[in-house]
């Protein structure tokens, strides 16, 4: 098994170029005539993203830090070959009164 260090990856980066990339951002890739030339942990993620995936889940399933994902991503997203949407309005949350729903179900349990 070959190693390689986080930060070779990343070229010594430690942020990512955008700052749309929370962890439940979905990212999917963008549809290619033909494969793109990257290296091949940018490869992995695009292949991983043909449906939209949570930031945090390409992290989890491509076995990198959060970080060094978050800043592959990035990389990505700049060179148009992966899309970003977020999740959804930070100010959507549920009303008070499904919260208190769920947690008296959950006492029923």
């Amino acid at each position: 098994m070959n190693v390689i260090r986080p930060y070779s990856l990343t070229d010594g980066r430690t942020r990512p170029s955008r700052s749309d990339l929370s962890l439940a951002a979905q990212v999917v890739s963008v549809p290619a005539v033909e494969e793109p030339q990257v290296e091949t942990e940018l490869r992995e993620i695009l292949a991983m993203c043909v449906y939209p995936l949570p930031v945090a889940e390409v992290a989890a399933r491509s076995a990198l830090p959060l970080g060094v994902a978050r800043i592959l991503m990035s990389d990505l997203l700049d060179q148009g070959l992966l899309m970003v949407r977020e999740a959804g309005p930070p100010n959507e949350r549920p009303s008070l009164d499904t919260l208190r729903l769920v947690l008296e179900r959950i006492r029923e349990i």
